[in-house]
């Protein structure tokens, strides 16, 4: 037998859990275990089966030890690959325009204000979508508005490929979700009618950067008008019914973190079973600002202080890049901007030199420079992951960090090696699944 790649011990309530990353298992160990297991490690696992016969047999049968024939790696290589193409569903993100009505400072976007989409392209997505739904092996489609602000054009670019998704989906007896990622603050009695009318339900992540006057120093209407009391407004108003579910992300930073847990005292009035089935608060830093200081642990204490008090809260360390990859990582997913340029990641400008295909007036998808297929092939080819334990939740970020990297020729670690932060990934996990046997 040999001990998991996969396994941490880190201190945990005055204990330490040993916590395997692949099979995302737990368990609490005292002293002395800790010891036996650390000097097993050392000198030859085999050796614990004559100091500690039951405590070896626990960990076999828990997969902490695992047969010295079986390659560990390989099994992850095996359910990515599995779930990078799975061929039953298709996600499509859709970029009506890239103009928006606000001007975040860290947005890495080029807003074009005349941008949106022409009837042409929006013909072409919608013959698109029909040879999609159509397809037999096809049971789910996710459309997913982006942007710029989708919400700009909502009447005339969105409301049409909706009610064809919703068409072609019945035809074909596919199922559809949809999907939007806006600022919220277009967000009006139009909006939900269109869905409450039809019957609809609807995703919508709504970001805030900072509690009050902290947001709106970041997204504001002009020097004397903020958005956030209207955002909150409009959310509310969501959640009036039971069609839409909405993310509430929440960029933030050392500047702007240490009030954050009051955006909940918002929502305050909504039931318990609300708070769990109607919003989900969803940690982000702003990716400018990374300096090694102690705003990730004031976040978490925000998560928790909201946790208190019913709400759901992720985040940024909870993580789970291959059961539960980015779209962009999945075979069957593309994005479609305005003008039909194609492109994997929405995290990265929407420039013409970034395009990677393109959609044709007939509704096909054309990738150019084989970029599908070099995209598909990109994870797993970075040392540092193979090596690591926690390749079964992180396995180097997403596709776009390996494709990158690839390109570079250089090796990386998106926690820079350190055991610490590492550290922080295992005990968002351990939590996770103590809390979820409370």
């Amino acid at each position: 037998m040999k001990y998991s790649q996969f396994n941490s011990i880190v201190p945990f309530n005055n204990q330490y859990a040993l916590f395997n990353s692949f099979e995302k298992k737990v368990i609490m160990l005292e002293p002395e275990l800790k010891e036996l297991l650390e000097a097993g490690k050392r000198d030859g696992i085999d050796e614990l089966s004559e100091i500690h016969p039951e405590f070896y047999d626990y960990l076999k049968e828990e997969y902490f030890l695992v047969d010295e024939n079986v390659n560990e790696v390989q099994k992850v290589k095996e359910i990515s690959k599995k779930i990078d193409n799975n061929p039953n569903m298709f996600f499509l993100i859709v970029n009506p325009t890239m103009n928006c009505n606000f001007k975040c400072w860290y947005c890495y976007e080029t807003h074009i204000k005349k941008s949106r989409l022409e009837e042409t392209v929006l013909d072409s997505v919608n013959k698109f979508i029909t040879k999609t739904v159509s397809q037999k092996s096809i049971k789910s489609f996710i459309l997913s508005f982006f942007g710029g602000e989708p919400l700009l054009y909502f009447n005339r670019n969105v409301t049409p490929m909706i009610d064809h998704l919703v068409e072609e989906c019945k035809k074909y007896d596919t199922e559809f979700n949809i999907a939007f990622t806006t600022n919220g603050y277009l967000l009006n009695d139009e909006f939900i009618n269109y869905f409450v009318d039809r019957n609809l339900e609807a995703g919508l992540q709504i970001t805030f950067d900072g509690y009050g006057e902290e947001h709106d120093k970041v997204r504001f209407v002009n020097k004397t008008r903020g958005s956030y009391n209207e955002i909150v407004s409009n959310i509310k108003n969501l959640l009036k019914h039971d069609n839409f579910f909405v993310r509430a992300r929440i960029n933030y930073t050392h500047e702007n973190i240490h009030n954050c847990f009051k955006i909940v005292d918002e929502f305050s009035y909504l039931s318990e079973e609300e708070k769990k089935k109607k919003l989900l608060f969803d940690f982000h830093r702003v990716w400018q600002d990374d300096e090694p200081d102690g705003t990730n642990i004031v976040a978490d204490e925000n998560a928790e202080k909201m946790k208190t008090k019913g709400f759901n809260t992720k985040v940024m360390y909870s993580i789970n890049n291959v059961q539960d990859p980015c779209y962009a990582d999945k075979r069957n997913s593309a994005t479609i901007n305005y003008n039909g340029d194609l492109y994997k990641c929405t995290a990265r400008d929407f420039l013409p030199k970034n395009r990677v295909g393109y959609l044709t007036q007939d509704g096909d998808l054309v990738w150019e420079n084989n970029h599908l297929e070099r995209r598909m092939e990109a994870k797993f080819k970075n040392k540092p992951c193979l090596q690591c334990r926690l390749l079964p939740l992180c396995n180097g970020g997403c596709s776009q960090h390996a494709v990158e990297h690839i390109e570079l020729g250089d090796e990386y670690c998106i926690y820079n090696g350190d055991d610490h932060e590492k550290d922080k990934v295992v005990l968002s996990k351990i939590e996770e699944i103590v809390n979820a046997l409370a």
